[in-house]
């Protein structure tokens, strides 16, 4: 199989890594800031300061920055029927005719988000907020860019220069505010408490949910607002899409033996099962974690089920059928036709903590995932552990009295989501560890 990729490696390579937030690790070239590292450094925009002035709104499909203008105008009536479905929809706030903010909403994917616009009407900050199940709107994070000059276009880099994550616990209470920033010669990664929020004005963080008619006020406007008329009909597509956490890829594939995938490049590589036994859950809860780190108590996952011996299969990528790397890991709990999959949350996860793409998982430190039962997670001698860790086969199984550990070599470190698979009757049919390979990346089914 192909050599796994692990963080001391990247250390000695010369790779900076590793950063676990929110429980997902993400790997990029980061420093941690000095001691003396003050919030007066950090890049953040400018805050506008409240203004009294009349608002007019333009509800539309979103804002076009090249054209300075919004895009595909609808009517408040549509606005209103957007909102309640949970549908896509924008509102543009225009102050003595000018547009200083631009508002996108969609409440299926709990999304709001409030765009400062700079004078090149260019969005230069964003405010998102996520809407809760109790009624509440409660801020997620701030993001802001800063344009090198007038012509720079919108959103240059793709990456801000700041961002400020507010994480919360279970209950939406605040524990820390996770800070990025992009300095001239490197990027920093650091938190530091609510009440210590880096920007000159701190944004409201819990609000009920405003009515269409209230986004002005939420953006610090509090003059008489007027709003301009538009067609009456939906628009067809919307210029911007709402954040989503990970969603499932060709999982159903990644787990069929002999599915065959094609890549961008031509290459066609197919799915092998490789049978892994079986594992025993005494106490019914699974846990997926780093066998390295199993001591520093990793969450199990919130889905538990009976008490009992469950198959294990893994599913490794083939190419000439020449084994490539591993894909997937499942375990059975019923063997059930698979109609739905949906991300397993850990004790403690809330979904609604997740930004675009995100998932939640145990950190890996060694390119290598245990499945093991929480309650003897720490029952299995470490030397046993450490050799199972440096096979290269495709698994390998250590038992300890009435429980089993199943090691299974990744390719890199990271986080890793496991997908839980639903029945049309609502029954749970398996696990699935993905380990996010890269050859499937962005591969399509193929024949």
């Amino acid at each position: 199989m192909a050599m796994r990729i692990r963080r001391r490696t990247m250390l000695l390579s010369g790779v900076v890594a590793a950063m676990a937030a929110g429980g997902a690790l993400a790997v990029s070239r980061v420093r941690k800031p000095d001691a003396g590292f003050l919030g007066d450094s950090l890049p953040v925009a400018d805050v506008p300061a409240p203004t009294d002035r009349p608002v007019e709104v333009v509800y539309c499909a979103g804002w076009d920055s090249s054209a300075r203008a919004p895009v595909s105008p609808i009517s408040e009536s549509v606005a209103r029927a957007q909102d309640a479905a949970g549908g896509q929809y924008a509102a543009v706030l225009l102050v003595d005719g000018v547009a200083r903010m631009v508002v996108e909403v969609c409440w299926s994917a709990h999304h709001a988000e409030l765009w400062h616009i700079d004078a090149a009407g260019r969005r230069y900050r964003g405010v998102a907020y996520r809407r809760w199940p109790d009624g509440q709107l409660r801020l997620f994070e701030v993001r802001s860019w800063n344009y090198a000059g007038q012509d720079t276009p919108e959103f240059h880099g793709d990456e801000p220069t700041f961002e400020a994550r507010v994480r919360r616990d279970a209950t939406a209470a605040i524990e820390t505010v996770g800070i990025m920033a992009v300095l001239p010669d490197r990027k920093v990664q650091t938190s530091r408490a609510w009440s210590n929020w880096p920007e000159r004005v701190r944004p409201p963080e819990n609000v009920a949910v405003p009515t269409i008619s209230d986004w002005p006020r939420l953006a610090g406007m509090t003059g008489p607002i007027t709003v301009r008329s538009g067609p009456t009909r939906t628009p067809a597509a919307f210029p911007w899409q709402p954040p989503r956490p990970l969603q499932p890829r060709h999982v159903s594939e990644t787990v069929t033996d002999g599915s065959r995938f094609r890549t961008q490049g031509g290459r066609v590589l197919t799915i092998e099962r490789v049978p892994a036994g079986t594992i025993r859950l005494p106490s019914g809860r699974l846990l997926v974690a780093d066998p390295a780190w199993l001591h520093t108590d990793p969450k199990p996952f919130a889905t538990t089920v009976p008490p009992g011996t469950y198959q294990v299969d893994v599913f490794q990528v083939t190419e000439n059928e020449k084994p490539l790397t591993n894909a997937a890991c499942r375990v059975t709990v019923k063997d059930v036709p698979v109609r739905s999959w949906h991300l397993a949350l850990r004790d403690g996860d809330q979904e609604l903590a997740l930004g675009n793409g995100e998932s939640f998982g145990n950190p890996v430190d060694t390119a290598t995932l245990a499945l093991v039962d929480a309650a003897s997670a720490t029952a299995y001698p470490q030397a046993e552990v450490d050799a199972a860790m440096d096979d290269n086969a495709p698994y390998s199984t250590i038992s300890a009295k009435d429980t089993d550990m199943i090691i299974v070599p990744g390719w890199s470190d990271g986080s890793f989501p496991v997908w839980l698979g639903y029945a049309d009757n609502g029954a749970l049919g398996c696990f699935v560890l993905d380990l996010l390979t890269p050859e499937l990346a962005t591969a399509q089914p193929h024949g």
